[in-house]
């Protein structure tokens, strides 16, 4: 088994760990395999309700492996097969975006290229006070993906997404706070804790209530506004006929904390 993604869980949480520290967690062949392999498992887990996702060492994820991705045979149109059309999406970005579980970003450094996209993938970022971001595609003289077309504006807008697609610039953690790219700044030595707490803070809901509300701003973050309107309505139905939500209304009343046992 690669080892250039770790796998930890406790306490219904999957901590995911981009582990090339000595890269700054670039992303090689292996590297891709791997974190689509370990989110396929938290997802494929049913004690697992959220998912933590960070980096080993100094860096979040540089992004490709330049000298695996690009500097080598025929370089980027190799690996992406000169392609004229269809989709250049990685797996990995599939198994993230079709997440059944939340995922917390706790984003330990730098995040630039597609590091930075991955960072746009989940639902909650924090980041540690070294924490950088660039979208610096523009400077290896391609592009962003469709990820940062598609999610970045709704994030910071539509002026600094494009001030930050067509410059490729490289802002620090207070910057990506100021532009609402994360939701909190904290100590680096802390981070991975509060990110803890906070993924906690989901697990300690009830599981199903979860699940349908992940989609729904699953639902909402691919404008597919009809359909997210329908789920969000059955869902309601369907909830407020659980055990789940039972037992929240019980625990209430008796002024205790609720045991939601997902049903």
């Amino acid at each position: 088994m690669s080892n250039t993604v770790l796998y930890d869980k406790q306490d219904h949480i999957a901590m995911i760990t981009l582990n090339r520290p000595e890269r700054h967690n670039a992303l090689n062949r292996e590297a891709y395999q791997a974190g689509t392999d370990m989110f396929r498992r938290a997802n494929e887990d049913s004690d697992v309700r959220c998912i933590v996702f960070t980096g080993a060492g100094r860096s979040f994820c540089s992004g490709d492996d330049v000298a695996e991705i690009m500097g080598s045979g025929d370089g980027l149109a190799g690996t992406l097969g000169k392609q004229s059309a269809g989709p250049t999406t990685p797996a990995i970005v599939t198994e993230i975006q079709n997440s059944r579980c939340p995922i917390v970003c706790a984003v330990n450094g730098a995040a630039v290229g597609f590091g930075m996209e991955l960072t746009l993938l989940c639902d909650i970022r924090i980041a540690s006070e070294t924490a950088r971001f660039s979208e610096m595609f523009i400077r290896r003289g391609i592009i962003a993906t469709a990820i940062s077309y598609d999610l970045l504006p709704d994030i910071v807008g539509p002026a600094m997404a494009a001030e930050l697609l067509l410059t490729g610039e490289l802002i620090d953690a207070e910057q990506a706070l100021d532009i609402s790219l994360v939701s909190k700044v904290v100590n680096q030595e802390s981070l991975v804790a509060e990110a803890v707490v906070l993924a906690t803070n989901i697990c300690a809901n009830a599981p199903l209530a979860v699940q349908r509300a992940k989609k729904g701003l699953q639902l909402r973050r691919e404008r597919r506004i009809e359909e997210m309107e329908h789920h969000l309505n059955e869902s309601l139905r369907f909830l407020s006929g659980t055990r789940d939500h039972k037992e929240s209304v019980a625990a209430f009343l008796e002024k205790r904390n609720p045991v939601y046992t997902g049903e």
